[in-house]
């Protein structure tokens, strides 16, 4: 895990993350899917947030309320 002050939002962060990657890879494998993470430079080997996975975890959390409004059409 990423050092941070608030380990909460980091982990909550992680696991949004490994949810993404399982979407769009397609694999299911826990194993598979922190490789996918990495190749995308999302995760380090270590398995720690990186700079361009924050990005995208970012993005992802500010999508949150737009996704479900398109939810029930």
């Amino acid at each position: 895990m990423p050092k941070s002050g608030n380990t909460k939002a980091t982990g909550e962060g992680r696991d949004s993350l490994l949810q993404f990657t399982v979407m769009v890879s397609g694999r299911s494998d826990p194993a598979e899917v922190m490789a996918y993470a990495v190749e995308r430079g999302w995760m380090d080997a270590d398995g720690n947030i990186t700079p361009a996975g924050m990005e995208l975890e970012k993005a992802l959390s500010d999508q949150s309320g737009t996704r479900s409004a398109f939810r029930g059409t």
